[in-house]
């Protein structure tokens, strides 16, 4: 078919195929010329910009940046790589060796809570049948147990004198926290579990506390989530002994309880903040410890700003 100009001229086939290689080679040829002129530019302004191989054959400083950051990335992936309930325990437990951790099915922790009920009833009449039951109790549900930790719905952390947490997980024998919740650990009754508010004050304002550290691990990080929250429950073995990191005082007067409550807030972007920058060079092999967390009254905390 023949090429029809814009003035009306007919052009033969074998000259609208000229024309057509013609601008064709043009074409290519100038985006050579345009590809070697950047080049030229980016070498004479950018020189460190530079990947390409030297003279004395050593790599160019920006791919030794990229391969030292793939090397952090690939530590820090193996780092977050998923780990198992058991595992997750294990570590936890000879890093806090003053936490005793057990594991529950949802069952077996109806038994355990009504075991506590009956417990706290009777000692507050004997203390010495206390520490009998205690130590029962202990011996019968004992330490991880590894192959009860697959299978577990329910974790309870107890620091003696201090607190006990009960972390629920969904679905049993994942690594999903779905709800936590603080009591004293002379507490007892049918409110003992993961969704429960303890009877004193000091314990409720925690487990608000510890709802928010929840629903922000699992955002960051849900691989994550159970082994940053497990060591932000273990950063409060301190809770009645360490002072607040704002205004220094153990004691600050609740103005609408009007009780004196201790620092009951621990930061738990500290506690990812720590992980994280643990993970820029290696992967962390010591846990966060508890006095390297702030504390604060609810006043002083940022969260209440």
């Amino acid at each position: 078919m023949p090429l029809v100009c814009p003035d009306g001229a007919v052009v033969a086939y074998a000259w609208k195929r000229q024309l057509a290689g013609q601008a064709g080679a043009s074409a290519v040829d100038r985006t050579r010329l345009a590809l070697k002129a950047f080049t030229d530019q980016k070498r004479r302004f950018f020189p460190h910009l530079d990947d390409e191989v030297s003279g004395d054959g050593e790599i160019g400083t920006t791919k030794k940046r990229l391969n030292s950051q793939g090397l952090i990335m690939s530590q820090r992936e193996e780092f977050r790589e998923k780990k198992s309930l058991s595992d997750i325990l294990k570590e936890l437990e000879h890093e806090f060796p003053n936490a005793r951790i057990f594991t529950y099915q949802r069952l077996d922790w109806l038994k355990r809570a009504s075991l506590l009920s009956s417990s706290a009833i009777e000692n507050s009449a004997d203390p010495l049948k206390e520490h009998i039951l205690n130590h029962s109790s202990n011996t019968r549900f004992g330490s991880v147990n590894v192959a009860a930790a697959d299978q577990a719905a329910v974790i309870e952390l107890l620091v003696p004198s201090v607190f006990r947490a009960v972390v629920s997980l969904h679905p049993a024998g994942s690594t999903n926290p779905d709800a936590v919740s603080f009591f004293a650990t002379d507490e007892g009754g049918n409110h003992i579990h993961a969704r429960g508010l303890s009877v004193h004050h000091v314990f409720r304002h925690v487990t608000e506390h510890a709802d928010k550290a929840l629903q922000y691990f699992v955002c960051v990080d849900n691989n994550l989530s159970l082994s940053l929250l497990l060591r932000w429950i273990c950063s409060h073995q301190t809770l009645f002994s360490k002072t607040c990191s704002k205004c220094g005082r153990l004691l600050v007067m609740d103005k609408s309880l009007a009780l004196l409550l201790p620092p009951v807030h621990r930061a738990y972007q500290e506690t990812m903040a720590t992980i994280s920058s643990q993970t820029e060079s290696t992967p962390p092999t010591k846990a966060v410890h508890p006095d390297h967390i702030s504390a604060y009254h609810i006043g002083c905390s940022a969260d209440d700003c």
